[in-house]
């Protein structure tokens, strides 16, 4: 069974964590990059770093603004909700659920029961910025974290609608995967900072297709 579903958010956040990242910070800690006293010294830090990498001082430009993206996007550019984001605050809804919404659902089937599409926005741009400290892990040091969204928060922005669609291979689980749809979207949330709020809306439309006569 195929079902179109569409979210209505306040507003979401991605953050996401690219492969690139974790390569510009290997390079600008084995650089030394934070305690160069002027950008020449950081810069030809970085170089001679990117050298025993492998790799031009260009590319690691390009890898820097790779890690910095701020979403998700489809081929056309727009905003998508990924399904790993999906499925991952669905399988937690499954966690801190009892028996009757989750039905024969669990943590370790969920994925095989149930496949997500990416879920589109539409937009293509953000509505504004989410900034606040957070904690250092092991540390009571706070740093300084900025994070685009969409959709609204404070003053900026308005709710959006997020499209895609879930399948399944029996029906009888539709009624339970409907439960925590809802369940997810209202008091979960998908995507990042949603302890901060973020990621919360409702399921505007849950639509199963009907099978086709004859």
């Amino acid at each position: 069974m195929l079902i179109r579903v569409t979210l209505q958010l306040v507003n979401y956040i991605a953050h996401p964590y690219w492969p690139a990242r974790d390569l510009v910070i290997d390079i600008e800690k084995k650089a030394g990059a934070a305690r160069q006293r002027s950008e020449e010294k950081r810069i030809a830090a970085i170089k001679a770093e990117c050298a025993r990498h492998g790799i031009t001082y260009d590319d690691y430009l390009r890898l820097k603004k790779e890690a910095e993206e701020q979403w998700y996007r489809d081929k056309s550019g727009n905003i998508i909700i990924p399904r790993h984001q999906i499925a991952g605050a669905l399988v937690q809804t499954i966690e801190q659920s009892p028996k009757a919404v989750r039905g024969p659902f669990t943590a370790d089937n969920f994925r095989a029961l149930v496949q997500i599409s990416d879920f589109n926005t539409g937009l293509k741009n953000a509505a504004g910025k989410f900034v606040r400290f957070v904690k250092l892990e092991g540390s009571n040091q706070r740093s300084l974290q900025e994070n685009e969204f969409i959709g609204q928060y404070l003053d900026q922005g308005e709710p959006f609608d997020a499209a895609g669609c879930v399948a399944i291979s029996d029906e009888r689980l539709e009624k339970y995967l409907s439960g925590l749809f809802n369940t997810m979207i209202t008091t979960i949330g998908v995507g990042a900072a949603r302890k901060m709020g973020f990621g919360r809306g409702i399921v505007k439309l849950w639509e199963p297709d009907k099978p086709t006569e004859g």
